[in-house]
């Protein structure tokens, strides 16, 4: 089914523009219009959207984008992708227009714009995302027909990464691998459905999990019937009390179409199933750790064990990971979590085990990889690397060497370690074949001491030597730093102007190549030994070094910067609603980000050719 009118959506500063240039790219050799509804009204009224709203306000703006939207319809146009605001009324949009929801998973977080005119300006900034969020999401989750689990970072001359989007947004996936878990929202109307299958069926997907708790007979039975070639696993979940429920014909049918059978211990132990079913395809899954025990006296009754337990620590996941290892062939390993912190572990198990569930929005649990994270993952990686810290959800890192590795088949992936979690994590994942890493706060201060540098207190990059059987690790922090810096032409003569807000584990790189700035702490807003007299100053340029949290201040009110830099890239970043405050010039720390990331590939390249 192709419908030739695709409308795009998605929360403020997701990228959905961004997004659209690239895909003009993807169909170049198409006519295919693209348009963004804002640019469009624009140009009908010859005012900015900012100055509608300053002069007519936000009700005669949704007006005058609903009939906009309406005219832009009207338009004959072979296949047209249509961007919409993120407070367009979706009630509006015809069943005929397929509706495509761009998603980021830091969306909830929130972010801060210096470009874009405020809509409840008596709230913070982030307070005003945030309170329009909500009730978006909800409206895209009910009104989307594709869901785009956008990753974070920036896509520009990313091959590997483009490559991925390209046949995940034109519909040319093959070889997909993993289990999908079918959701009810799929057949919430038949567009919808019809969707669904155009992207999904005959794509190589490993398997499709229909979970009874999920779907109605009817509904299992249709995907049955309209999907007759997709593998199948049912998924017993709800009470089976009716004594005669395993002698229905009907589900009798049912089951035997499928390839698996999946019995959560918590509906009891498995006789009934066993004796009317038999053990040639069925699979026992945990969800809870207090009865694996129990559990596990199965194993030799049955085809295969899933266990999928919330795991709290690394020392469970460890435990964990080697019972898997023990029979991997016969064991499956899933960790869930309330913030879904695992999703890189079920990434490195790629190949590795037989159940391995991905998902295209929320999914069936949150450590479920997104699909565009699971085609970028090379299947049975023995090496890989990652981004080191916490939080990590929002890091770019993973996009940022993306191409640098894929060359050699090692995947990038994000992996949160608390601040307390260092000693316990890092030898579990060098297990795992953890060989190139790029630390964040706040473990730059433990990554020197794993690798025992002498000269450096902070390091931001690891490298595993297979020979030396150590850590080897670099700072390129410096480098990224100093090229943030003479970016916006910061001299010598300039620095008494330029005040240092925050600094933890960067400050002394900060005062390396700035020894004559004046520097605070963000915690309790003192200037710091040596800046006492900066007090009485007013700065001209401040660098913005600190994380948002209950613990940092906002520096005094009669301060009036006319630049702040910001060392976060983060969209949620206190110095970026500090510069929106103060009307300060902001230069986000993206162009560092971006330095010191090439200063980590030349390290890695460097420590691998010393082993050639």
């Amino acid at each position: 089914m192709n419908s030739k009118v695709t409308a795009v959506v998605g929360h403020r500063g997701t990228g959905k523009t961004a997004l659209m240039s690239r895909l003009q790219f993807y169909l170049s050799d198409q006519e295919t219009v693209f348009l963004d509804l804002d640019s469009e009204i624009e140009k009908k009224i010859g005012k900015t959207i900012s100055e509608l709203f300053i002069d007519h306000g936000e009700a005669y703006f949704r007006e005058l984008e609903r009939q906009v939207f309406l005219e832009i319809l009207q338009r004959p146009s072979p296949s047209l992708y249509l961007v919409l605001g993120a407070g367009f009324d979706l009630s509006v949009i015809p069943d005929s227009v397929r509706v495509l929801w761009i998603k980021r998973k830091t969306d909830m977080e929130g972010r801060i714009f210096l470009d874009r005119p405020r809509l409840n300006p008596e709230l913070s900034a982030l307070e005003e995302f945030q309170k329009r969020a909500l009730p978006r999401e909800q409206h895209y989750h009910e009104r989307a027909d594709e869901v785009y689990l956008m990753p974070e970072g920036v896509f520009d001359n990313h091959h590997q990464a483009m490559a991925v989007e390209k046949a995940l947004l034109t519909r040319t996936l093959h070889d997909v691998g993993g289990v999908f878990t079918v959701l009810p929202d799929v057949f919430a109307n038949e567009s919808r459905w019809e969707f669904f299958k155009e992207r999904y069926a005959g794509r190589g997907l490993s398997c499709f999990e229909l979970r009874d708790d999920f779907l109605t007979k009817e509904q299992i039975l249709r995907f049955q019937m309209e999907l007759p070639n997709e593998k199948l696993i049912y998924s017993f979940r709800r009470e089976v009390g009716d004594v005669n429920f395993f002698a229905d014909e009907e589900r009798q049918k049912i089951w035997q179409h499928c390839a698996w059978l999946d019995w959560a211990w918590e509906l009891g132990t498995p006789e009934r199933i066993l004796s009317s079913l038999g053990a040639t395809k069925l699979i026992l899954s945990l969800h809870d750790r207090s009865a694996f025990t129990e559990w596990s006296k199965w194993e030799d009754r049955v085809t295969h064990m899933k266990y999928a337990p919330e795991v709290h620590t690394y020392t469970q996941l460890r435990e964990a990971h080697f019972w898997q290892q023990e029979d991997s062939s016969r064991r499956s390993f899933l960790p869930r979590s309330a913030e879904g912190r695992w999703e890189w572990y079920r990434l490195r198990q790629k190949g590795r085990q037989l159940l391995n569930f991905i998902k295209e929005d929320s999914g069936s649990a949150g450590d479920q990889p997104s699909l565009w994270s699971w085609l970028m993952t090379f299947s049975m990686a023995p090496r890989w690397a990652a981004v080191l810290g916490d939080p990590v959800l929002h890091s770019f890192t993973p996009m940022e060497h993306s191409d640098f590795f894929s060359k050699n088949g090692v995947p990038v992936f994000a992996v949160a370690i608390g601040r307390d979690e260092w000693d316990e994590a890092l030898p579990f994942l060098r297990e795992l074949g953890l060989s190139f890493a790029a630390v964040t706060s706040p473990h730059k201060e433990n990554a020197a001491r794993m690798c025992r540098h002498p000269e450096l207190k902070a390091v931001n990059t690891l490298y595993w030597h297979s020979e030396r059987k150590m850590w080897q690790g670099a700072s390129t922090d410096d480098q990224g730093f100093v090229e943030l810096i003479e970016g916006i032409g910061m001299v010598s003569p300039l620095q008494g102007d330029i005040f240092v807000w925050g600094g933890g584990g960067t400050l002394e790189m900060i005062e390396k190549a700035l020894p004559h700035a004046s520097y605070f702490s963000s915690r309790t807003g003192l200037p710091r030994a040596g800046s006492e007299e900066a007090s009485e100053k007013m700065p001209k340029v401040l660098i913005w070094a600190a994380p948002r949290s209950a613990e940092t201040q906002m520096p005094p009110s009669s301060w009036n910067p006319v630049m702040v830099l910001d060392l976060n890239y983060k969209e949620d970043s206190m110095g970026r609603e500090y510069a929106q405050k103060c009307g300060a010039n902001y230069q986000s720390g993206l162009v560092m980000f971006t330095a010191q990331a090439q200063g980590q590939r030349a390290f890695w390249r460097q420590c691998e050719s010393e082993l050639r």
